[in-house]
């Protein structure tokens, strides 16, 4: 007996054996072998590790998935057109005529077009060609001749499918003829030949621009792709059928989601009686067949029921999402440009995505366009300096345009902070100028040449002698940089509040200009003649001169009297011009300005204010330029007076006495500006010749 049940053992054995050939799990005596699920055979899911690879693709079935698939498509399409759109800049070249030049040509070779279409037959067959028509007296098949380039006449794009390179002449290379190719080329076809449906040539590789969409390994499976770098439609084939089969698969589950039930008594019974099959199919052909008819459904009252039921299908949104998540991860475009559809997730919006998309868009413009757009336009720009449009090809640096543009929102937020900064670093000048570390010409020369300004380099270009010579001889009066800095001490509330020139001080360097000098750090000498006092009667004097001068002369400054409460807005200049004194807003009309938009500019750049009106109540003394200052009443504005700039410091209100007192500190213009305001509140000129003579004649008892 225990004989017998071994024989069957072994039997058994082999069969499993002969079942499971050369089985990846061999036989084994724990019975971990189940022949229905496969489960420890050959055919065993869980054991495939291997990959398997698929077919390969011709390439006539790529040209017929990207006129036919809309989807591949798009995925083929948006990131070539995402790369061109946006357009390039010519880094350090501010010469207009290049520059119209290049973009001339390039709009008559219809870069953008061609451009598109290389990158999208690139991405599409792993690589293409633009042979440039190239006027030099050679033919196509011959090397470009560089001294003799006359034009480019059209660019013609070819793909991949079509192209044969001269494999044989890849590792070919003359030293002595380094101009025989586009550079060393080591490792590129000098010849390619195109076979078109319409004719066949060979063209010269100085003469094309090749667009390669990758590089392989020399052994790769497909050598044809070695060359020119894979297509698209290799890598993500599987994943496109996946979510092509996910979305048409949820529409069919659609109509299976409803079931009609038809309940008949004893239809058991029915059936095993000889022709009850025959019976019950005649009763289901006639409910099917009213229903058609009427849209209605005829059962017996009793013994027959007629019902619909609905099935749920849950997973199916979430298999969809997973297909197209898996092709936006392999084809880097984002859904919200593949599919159309909204980000999801909790608080999402899409910009994570946006920005690896944009990315991989500049690593195409990187890879493929860069170099060969580098080589067009010197082409373009040799046939420039041939034709005498240009002089010289300068050097070529390729700048393309973000891709990423900002919202009004974005771009408002970081004006504000490019605001704040040169607030701040406007700031820090104000301070180094009252120390006198700098000098308020310094800082100007350097808005000038830049428009903006670097306090760490602004005296990169003095020497150290010139530093020496120009530094404060008293350092007393520094306080030690860092300890006369009033507020400075570890800055915890950030930038201090402008200080005022110290009034008992003189640190005024012997040499320094004297404009730029504190009015206390002035000599006698210095100080006469280069400002008038305002005294009690010279108003009279001023208007008598003022009367004497040509009539004729055209005005080309302004000044304006802002008063609020029976004062006079004033202030401390800080600039080169008549450092130290105090006066008004006012400056010089600009070219084609009138002179109330040139009192409004300058009002707002040195106090911050916006006048609401003006009040024109006169012109000033005509000055050594030949031209008269327009003097304007402002008594309403927006804002409230502050220190914007350096122009203005210390703003304030002063009465008419306080302003008397002021004596030699006093700018000329902002004397005569206020004889003429004088003159007009105290009635001594006709009323025709003022506007709104009432609002003046209402601010005489405030200021009297």
């Amino acid at each position: 007996m225990s004989e017998l049940r071994t024989d069957r053992i072994n039997r058994y054995a082999r069969l499993i054996e002969k079942q499971t050939g050369v089985a990846i799990r061999p036989y084994r005596t724990d019975g971990y072998i189940n022949m229905l699920n496969k489960y420890g055979t050959s055919q065993d899911s869980t054991e495939h590790y291997q990959y398997m690879p698929e077919p390969e693709v011709p390439d006539t079935l790529l040209e017929e998935y990207y006129e036919g698939n809309g989807l591949f498509a798009k995925i083929i399409d948006t990131p070539a057109e995402e790369a061109i759109k946006h357009g390039f800049e010519l880094e350090d070249i501010k010469d207009d005529k290049i520059i119209n030049f290049v973009m001339e040509a390039l709009d008559e070779l219809d870069w953008e077009e061609t451009g598109m279409i290389a990158l999208k037959w690139a991405r599409l067959f792993g690589g293409s060609i633009a042979v440039m028509l190239i006027n030099d007296g050679r033919s196509l098949e011959e090397p470009l001749d560089w001294k003799n380039i006359q034009s480019v006449d059209d660019i013609r794009v070819y793909d991949r499918s079509i192209i044969v390179p001269d494999y044989q002449s890849m590792y070919d290379y003359d030293p002595t003829e380094p101009f025989g190719r586009r550079g060393s080329r080591l490792g590129m076809p000098e010849t390619y030949t195109i076979n078109s449906k319409h004719g066949s040539f060979v063209v010269h590789d100085s003469r094309c621009l090749v667009f390669q969409n990758g590089r392989l390994p020399e052994n790769t499976t497909n050598s044809i792709y070695e060359l020119w770098g894979m297509p698209e439609y290799i890598r993500i084939r599987r994943a496109i059928r996946d979510a092509e089969v996910a979305h048409g698969s949820a529409t069919k589950l659609l109509d299976r989601s409803v079931q009609a039930i038809y309940k008949m008594k004893d239809l058991a019974m029915e059936l095993s009686t000889e022709g009850g099959e025959d019976r019950v199919l005649r009763r289901l052909q006639t409910i099917d067949m009213a229903r058609g008819l009427l849209n209605s459904i005829t059962i017996d009252s009793e013994g027959e029921d007629y019902d619909f039921r609905t099935f749920a299908f849950t997973g199916v949104s979430d298999v969809i999402d997973t297909t197209c998540n898996f092709l936006s991860a392999l084809t880097s475009i984002p859904q919200t440009i593949l599919f159309g559809r909204s980000p999801a997730g909790m608080n999402s919006t899409g910009s994570a995505d946006l920005e690896n998309y944009y990315n991989y868009v500049e690593r195409i413009q990187k890879k493929m366009l860069r170099k060969n757009l580098r080589y067009l336009l010197t082409v373009i720009l040799q046939a420039g300096v041939a034709s005498g449009e240009i002089d010289e090809v300068p050097p070529i640096n390729v700048k393309f345009s973000p891709l990423w543009s900002l919202s009004e929102t974005e771009q408002v937020a970081l004006d504000q902070q490019k605001a704040a900064v040169q607030s701040t670093k406007a700031q820090t000048a104000s301070t180094y100028v009252q120390m006198e570390v700098l000098d308020p010409s310094e800082v100007r020369k350097s808005l000038a040449e830049s428009k903006e300004f670097d306090i760490d380099t602004i005296l990169d270009d003095y020497t150290e002698e010139e530093l020496e010579e120009n530094a404060p001889q008293s350092q007393e009066g520094m306080g030690g940089m860092m300890g006369g800095m009033p507020g400075m001490g570890g800055m915890p509330g950030g930038m201090p509040e402008m200080p005022e020139p110290p009034e008992n001080s003189s640190n005024a360097p012997e040499a320094a200009p004297v404009a730029t000098k504190l009015p206390q750090d002035m000599s006698a000498e210095e100080k006469a003649g280069y400002e008038k006092p305002l005294r009690t009667g010279e108003s009279e004097k001023l208007h008598e001169e003022v009367e004497e001068r040509h009539e004729d002369s055209e005005p080309n400054s302004v000044g304006v009297i802002c008063v609020k409460d029976g004062k006079v807005l004033c202030g401390t200049r800080h600039n080169v011009s008549h450092y130290g004194k105090v006066c008004g807003p006012g400056g010089w009309i600009e070219d084609g300005e009138k002179p109330e938009d040139a009192a409004v500019r300058e009002t707002e750049e040195e106090f911050g204010i916006k006048p609401r009106s003006l009040i024109r109540i006169g012109e000033g003394e005509e000055n050594e330029d030949g031209g008269k200052p327009v003097i304007f009443l402002c008594t309403d504005w927006e804002g409230e007076p502050k220190s914007t700039d350096l122009e203005m410091v210390n703003p304030r209100f002063l009465s008419i006495g306080e302003i008397r007192e002021i004596g030699d500190d006093l700018f000329e213009p902002f004397i005569e500006s206020i004889s003429i305001l004088e003159r007009k509140l105290t009635g001594e000129m006709k009323p025709e010749e003022v506007t709104d003579i009432d609002l003046l004649r209402a601010y005489i008892e405030q200021f009297e």
